[in-house]
């Protein structure tokens, strides 16, 4: 009989689909979005046209997320090789490299053809900083590849914005040194976004070029190398920046600078709130524990999971980096957003509202036990006195 139930149950793990399939190639559409708010705009003359990329992002997709509400589905585990190995995911973020350079081509050609007030100009700049920051995203997920098709889609939607060095500085620094102090892409508790990115956009260069410089040196080469990918994709955005400047004039050049700076700064918005004031403890060697589930902040909201390939499900993305998007999964382990990132993002733009929303959070993570959390020094007595209470968590054990 049992033999019977386990036949049963592996069938219908074979027969499992992914209800989300066919929605995974959404956000390579949605490049459709400033292109035709940008022919709305020439057509009609009325620049509100041309802020339809932050108003889907920022009003409508937290509205839809509402109405969709979340979903906490896995795929069975004789479900994933099927998952992992089945072209059409792969493709549908590899498409992402065409859509992604025709909307930057297309908005250099705007700018520098239309005559735009300097609000139109920035309108249009924030429509491809937004694009830009799904690229980031994208290459985000493909570079965790290893294939070399994978790797050089990422390269190019990384040098597109100005991010050459994120593939290593990821892989081989955040992934290594998470929730860590060590790690300048984990948050502390009480540090306002705009804090967060003084130290994690340098300290994310400082690292790639580190982890490379050394690489180049025990090969004993310079660390100038063509081999050296840091320095390498840096010429490759200069490069690309300059040919953009020569085609279509400096009045491009702000588009540019200014678009390339927005995507950083949306994936520095994903950095600060994937792991905010959660740190991994030692062990008795000194080491740091193995990453686990309660070291990354998930959301489960559909919407904004599809948006973002399951970025959201970070937890499952850290325990397994190269588990392609469509196979990760959601753990009841895992601390939950109240929201998906696009409403956290704009959370965390506005600190006292970040903080009001995620400091008990932190605190109710690690059983109000604040010597487990990772928090800014100069608030540290502050936060000890509101939420230190380890007791708390004895008695709920009991």
């Amino acid at each position: 009989m049992a033999s019977n139930t386990t036949t049963d149950n592996n069938q219908q793990d074979a027969d499992w689909r992914d209800s989300k399939r066919y929605l995974w190639p959404l956000p390579v559409l949605l490049s459709f979005i400033p292109i035709s708010s940008w022919w709305l705009y020439a057509e009609t003359g009325r620049e509100l046209a041309l802020w339809l990329s932050p108003i889907f992002f920022y009003i409508l997709i937290p509205v839809i997320e509402m109405l969709f509400g979340e979903d906490s589905s896995n795929p069975p585990r004789e479900a994933i090789p099927y998952l992992r190995d089945d072209p059409f995911y792969r493709w549908s973020a590899f498409a992402a490299l065409p859509a992604a350079y025709a909307v930057w081509v297309a908005g250099a050609w705007y700018v520098a053809v239309m005559d735009l007030s300097w609000s139109a100009y920035l309108a249009v700049t924030v429509a491809n900083g937004l694009m830009g920051a799904g690229a980031l995203n994208t290459a985000h997920e493909v570079g965790h590849r290893r294939d070399k098709t994978s790797i050089n889609v990422a390269r190019f939607l990384l040098c597109l914005c100005g991010m050459g060095h994120f593939r290593v500085e990821h892989n081989q620094g955040h992934h290594v040194q998470v929730a860590t102090p060590e790690d300048s892409a984990t948050a502390m508790m009480g540090e306002s976004f705009y804090e967060f990115v003084t130290h994690e956009l340098p300290g994310g260069v400082k690292r790639a070029w580190k982890i490379e410089s050394a690489r180049m040196k025990r090969k004993g080469k310079s660390p100038y190398s063509f081999e050296n990918e840091v320095f390498t994709n840096t010429l490759i955005t200069v490069a690309m920046y300059g040919a953009f400047v020569a085609v279509f004039g400096w009045i491009v050049l702000p588009y540019l600078l200014g678009g390339a700076l927005l995507s950083n700064l949306m994936l520095s918005s994903a950095n600060y709130v994937e792991h905010y004031g959660l740190m991994r403890g030692k062990r008795e060697d000194g080491r740091y524990e193995r990453v686990q589930p309660h070291h990354s902040w998930n959301a489960n909201h559909i919407v904004s999971n599809v948006m973002l390939y399951h970025l959201q499900r970070h937890s499952d993305h850290h325990a397994h980096a190269e588990r392609p998007y469509q196979c990760l999964r959601h753990f009841d382990t895992s601390p939950q957003l109240p929201a998906g990132y696009f409403t956290m993002f704009m959370a965390a733009w506005n600190p006292p509202i970040w903080f009001a929303i995620m400091d008990k959070r932190v605190a109710e993570q690690h059983g109000y036990d604040m010597n487990k959390a990772y928090m800014k020094p100069s608030k540290r007595e502050k936060f000890m006195k509101r939420f230190h209470r380890p007791e708390a968590n004895l008695q709920a054990a009991e």
